[in-house]
């Protein structure tokens, strides 16, 4: 089970990183597709933007789960925990278009959601691409 959930951890980490570049892209696609005067909340050119950061939100959330479901490694569960709060948390309370100043970390964060997702999916996935880390196997290892 705990390489099957290990296994699931670093695909899920991966797809993240790789929403996140297509986030990344669609968000500037939705600012250069606002027209009028309505708020940025009813700019319709944002909700594939939105659609995606919820799926983001809700694949950090299942990479969590799949870390606790693995279990062995507790920096992988630390740094999966952060990944899930900003992605699920901190993305929701940054994005309030009527405070432009704190708004402006919503893409400081999505930033970081994406860098440190790559960084865990290159650990993850270097090396010999079917192998379960040391950890699994009872010894030591970071992610």
């Amino acid at each position: 089970m705990r390489s099957g959930a290990y296994q699931l951890w670093r695909s899920l980490i991966a797809l993240i990183a790789a929403a996140c570049v297509v986030q990344i892209f669609l968000a500037g696609r939705g600012a250069f597709g606002v027209h009028g005067s309505a708020k940025l909340d009813d700019q319709a050119s944002f909700d594939p933007h939105r659609v995606l950061g919820e799926i983001i939100g809700i694949l950090a959330v299942l990479a969590l789960l799949a870390a606790l479901a693995y279990w062995r490694d507790k920096r992988l569960i630390a740094v999966t925990f952060a990944l899930a709060v900003m992605a699920e948390i901190l993305q929701h309370l940054f994005a309030l278009p009527s405070h432009p100043w704190v708004a402006g970390l919503h893409a400081l964060d999505g930033i970081t959601i994406l860098a440190l997702s790559a960084w865990l999916a290159h650990q993850a996935w270097r090396g010999n691409r079917n192998t379960v880390p040391a950890s699994a196997t009872g010894t030591t290892a970071g992610v």
